[in-house]
């Protein structure tokens, strides 16, 4: 039995024994005094509310690490009280309970902040173990924006470290420079030549053929894009989270010397934020694909055929889960749920989600989005 070793977050943000663990949301009185039950025998204190008035007011006084809410309930929505929770405390992790689970209201749920979808009937040990999860979650959050609390009144990083900064960038592009005029530039600072360093060795495990200049040159144009991404956010540590993912989203995954400028901008410890790109599964430190496949093997989609799909989308693809392709156009990877139980055996490709398709329509899809990828 899973005893919790995570302690709740208090009012003030600082770990409370007293408060509760989760709060749950739900105008099914069944509902939540089983879900309470289960969660309180695995040793995690749980309050529940009937409505989303009355969960807000918990979720306002105890700040717990997890919220469990119902979509479907009189008053206050379940999306609506998903909405409020990131005012109260970034660090609570919401996950949303429905008994009338599409890829419309999962999708809806995830992008306002829901960290699962839960399908009624829920079975215990998956909503335990969601939970757990969660929990994690909410610690990892809470010790991340205390860490990356700025003084207050600091609205940017030191003056003279944007200068290191911009200085480093300029010799990076210097030695580019050099390099295609043919010269040798051996002899520079350790974080330059640390940095050159980088750019010949993504070369190389990328398997590109590209002469050093152009490697570097890449490099330079990728850490002047996330400076870009930097400075919308003022150089703000609270925002790592947030610049981590739109970094993502350009380069399609995350390399080790992005990080390290990161972790110079912002003044953060490097082990600091390799913590927290390696917890999400939203972030990659390997060369991705264009187009990110996931496919999910949670219980439901199990037992309705998930192995099978999996199988036919490696075979068409030709890698195995965790594998990204030659041509880097496709990486595939398994997760534990969607939060489409519903119409399980589910997969994703990008922000699409479909449900088992034949190897023809596999086929098609792969093949238009190779040929979209050709055109660009």
């Amino acid at each position: 039995m899973y005893q919790s070793t995570i302690s709740p977050l208090g009012a003030r943000g600082v770990p409370k024994t007293e408060s509760a663990a989760v709060v749950l949301i739900d105008d099914v009185e069944s509902m939540r005094e089983g879900c309470r039950q289960t969660l309180e025998e695995e040793g995690l204190r749980t309050v529940v509310a009937c409505d989303g008035l009355e969960g807000l007011r918990l979720i306002d006084s105890l700040r717990p690490n997890v919220v469990l809410v119902d979509l479907k309930m009189p008053g206050i929505s379940g999306i609506e009280v998903l909405e409020k929770i990131p005012g109260i405390d970034p660090s609570i992790v919401p996950i949303v309970l429905t008994g009338y689970g599409t890829i419309d209201s999962a999708v809806d749920s995830m992008k306002i902040g829901a960290f699962d979808f839960l399908t009624k009937p829920i079975e215990p040990e998956k909503l335990v173990e969601t939970v757990r999860r969660g929990m994690e979650l909410s610690q990892l959050r809470y010790e991340s924006n205390h860490t990356l609390m700025e003084p207050s009144g600091e609205k940017a990083i030191q003056e003279a470290v944007l200068d290191k900064q911009d200085a480093l960038l300029k010799g990076l592009s210097a030695i580019g420079e050099g390099y295609s005029l043919g010269l040798d530039r051996s002899q520079f600072l350790g974080e330059l030549r640390q940095l050159e360093s980088e750019a010949k060795y993504h070369a190389r495990s990328l398997g590109d053929i590209k002469e050093r200049e152009r490697a570097i040159l890449n490099i330079v144009n990728e850490l002047r894009l996330v400076d870009t991404i930097i400075q919308k956010h003022d150089y703000k540590k609270s925002a790592l989270i947030q610049i981590l993912l739109e970094t993502q989203l350009k380069l399609n995954w995350l390399p080790g010397y992005v990080l390290k400028w990161i972790s110079e901008r912002l003044q953060i410890r490097l082990a600091e934020i390799y913590t927290i790109a390696s917890f999400y599964d939203a972030f990659g430190l390997e060369p991705q694909g264009a187009h990110t496949i996931k496919v999910c093997t949670g219980t439901a989609c199990h037992v309705k055929g998930a192995p099978d799909l999996m199988k036919k989308v490696s075979s068409i693809l030709k890698i195995e889960a965790g594998e990204t392709d030659s041509n880097r156009m496709f990486t595939l990877k398994t997760v534990n749920c969607l939060g489409c139980c519903a119409l399980s055996p589910v997969f994703q490709v990008d922000d699409t989600y479909l449900n088992n398709p034949s190897i023809p329509k596999l086929k098609k899809m792969f093949n238009s989005l190779e040929e979209k990828e050709d055109l660009r």
